[in-house]
């Protein structure tokens, strides 16, 4: 998928609005702690309690041993003993507050993890077609950063939350048994709150979409200029490259200016209403005091009230900020946990039985994109190989090669046609019990972090050092591997970059063999192995060829001409089969491969 289609993609995402069923599925993740979030509720109402009462402690000093003591001359042990208490309450609020922190932490971070762990899984499981159509950036962005962003929410949002809806109607409820009518004057501030909140939820979550959605084209951006520098490098695209993302740079800049400007605006109209009802209360109630309808004390107990009554409201300002920031990263996950792979085991799957390695093609037409009608990738395939069989695949590029080895490997799935494997629908089998039993060595030579042993064991981690080296002996690669620094020991870089290509290769081609796969499939798997160590590896092949049903795709025709078959592919379709000196005779279009590669070698 282009890159402009993946905007707007984004763009279709973005239109989507947040529902309360994505907030109770992500709460979900918090199921597995529920005896620690009950415990940590339990603590958050307690805190609560001991907030509310200070400002009663703070009326009774002001109203019993204050104001009175002053007539009667003795204020100095009720003070002490209101202070006190007053002290015990803060003391208490911060001992209970420190276990909460520990306790939200704790269980924040062990959902997020588990959710983490979930994005991984399922990407893991998703079919190719999916990474066909999707930036590897992008998937990157929604498995970390997206992930990352939720930690405010699943850390903090629910003891936030209900802290302060406690403290609100905690509130509420005691400045409503001081006075009814200061509890109305109050709520003068309450409907351009209300009005402030909605325009920061709509333009909020807009803003906020879109600074994702910019985040996502940065990594998307450098991912690709990472994997790609050679290239970058090679071609002197450095400063074009450096433009185009300083541009998209520049919409994330934007889109980050605009939700900040948004949320800077609420969150001070906060704190002016908040200002605005202090204001109103202190004159209404100055008044009130006056008139003797109030004392002094109550009047002291309703401000401080007021302000715990403001200070959760911009709390709950600060996580609804978080909230629609989260809204939007909450969107993109779960849009890629609910990917559908399009190859999944079908319904009565069983698993494959050992692979004898009869494979067979009756009619199959296969096309990439389902959605389309495009045309045939490849079109009534008919091929059938023996157990012990090498096959080999020819053609140009794009003649549907590796599409073939694709199907049988079961990577995507036909729309017409039947593939079997000794006599049974490979679709009626499970997936793993299929690539357990299939070895594949592709042109891109993948070795992941860690050692050369443990990129060797990587398709039977159970495999003794002992089966390795023997493997690398038959294969005669034993001798190249300790050479490397380390021998078999030596350190992985990423993706192998301390290797050359070749030494990649002949790795690749060991941890394939390691596996003990029935069918072996090798795609232009000697193509950056020089034509020494390839000969060396062909006669090693040679004689592992003779147990396994192998797939042979090859450019280099000197390398299949012992093959059993070998097919010749020319837009989606087999055009001729036979063994070589058969098609040479056929003077056809593998005859004028030949000669063409005998000219240039």
């Amino acid at each position: 998928m282009s890159e402009n289609n993946d905007f707007l993609l984004e763009e279709s995402l973005s239109q989507q609005r947040m529902s309360r069923a994505m907030f109770v599925r992500l709460a979900g993740y918090l199921r597995p702690y529920r005896r620690q979030v009950i415990l940590n509720l339990l603590l958050t109402v307690l805190a609560t309690a001991l907030g509310l009462a200070g400002p009663r402690l703070i009326q009774m000093g002001i109203d019993r041993h204050l104001t009175r003591g002053v007539t009667t001359g003795n204020t100095g042990r009720g003070i002490l003993i209101i202070s006190l208490l007053y002290l015990g309450t803060l003391l208490s609020s911060w001992f209970v507050s420190v276990a909460q922190v520990k306790s939200v932490v704790r269980i924040g971070q062990n959902a997020m993890n588990d959710l983490r762990l979930a994005v991984f899984e399922h990407i893991q499981r998703l079919s190719l077609n999916y990474f066909d159509k999707t930036h590897q950036g992008r998937i990157i962005s929604r498995a970390d950063t997206d992930i990352d962003a939720l930690d405010q929410m699943l850390t903090w949002g629910a003891y936030q939350l209900l802290g302060s809806a406690l403290t609100l109607v905690g509130v509420m409820a005691v400045m409503a048994q001081y006075d009814w009518r200061l509890c109305l004057a109050v709520c003068v501030v309450l409907p351009p709150l209300v009005m402030a909140t909605r325009l920061f939820q709509i333009h909020g979550m807009e803003a906020h979409r879109n600074v994702r959605r910019h985040s996502s084209r940065i990594t998307s951006a450098l991912a690709e200029n990472i994997s790609g520098v050679r290239v970058v490098q090679a071609l002197s695209r450095e400063d074009e490259n450096l433009l185009r993302f300083g541009n998209i740079h520049r919409e994330l800049i934007r889109s980050v200016v605009r939700s900040s400007r948004i949320f800077h605006t609420y969150m001070p109209f906060l704190g002016l209403m908040a200002g605005v009802g202090t204001t109103i209360i202190l004159g209404y109630g100055g008044t009130l005091v006056q008139a003797r309808e109030i004392t002094v004390g109550e009047l002291a107990a309703f401000i401080m009230y007021l302000g715990m009554f403001f200070g959760p409201i911009q709390t709950m300002g600060d996580l609804y900020n978080a909230m629609l920031s989260t809204g939007a990263s909450v969107e993109r996950i779960f849009q890629l946990l609910d990917t559908v792979p399009q190859v999944v085991d079908r319904a009565g799957a069983q698993p494959l039985p050992r692979i004898q390695g009869r494979v067979e093609f009756d009619h199959v037409f296969f096309r990439y994109d389902t959605t389309t009608l495009d045309s045939w990738v490849l079109r009534d395939i008919r091929l059938e190989s023996k157990p012990g069989e090498t096959i080999a695949l020819v053609g140009a590029t794009g003649s549907g090669k590796t599409s073939i080895i694709s199907l049988l490997a079961r990577f995507y799935e036909p729309q017409k046609g039947c593939i079997r494997m000794d006599g049974r629908d490979l679709f009626a089998s499970t997936i793993e019990s299929l690539h357990t039993q299939i070895g594949i060595v592709t042109q891109e030579n993948f070795l992941f972090n860690g050692t050369v042993m443990d990129n060797l064991k990587f398709g039977r981690p159970g495999a003794a050092d002992a089966e390795v080296m023997e493997a690398a002996r038959m294969l005669g690669t034993h001798a190249i591997i300790e050479g490397l620094k380390d021998g078999y020991q030596t350190k992985v870089a990423e993706r192998g970059s301390n290797f050359s290509a070749g030494e990649r290769q002949l790795i690749c081609i060991t941890r394939a063999l390691v596996a003990q796969p029935r069918i072996l499939i090798l795609d232009e798997a000697t193509s950056a192995v020089d034509p020494q160590a390839e000969l060396v590896i062909q006669q090693a092949l040679g004689k592992l060829f003779e147990s396994r049903t192998c797939f042979v795709i090859a450019h280099r025709l000197s390398t299949i001409r012992h093959a059993h078959q070998i097919l010749v592919l020319k837009d989606g379709e087999i055009v001729e089969r036979g063994r070589h000196e058969e098609l040479l005779r056929l003077n056809g279009h593998y005859a004028a491969m030949h000669g063409e590669f005998a000219r240039h070698g």
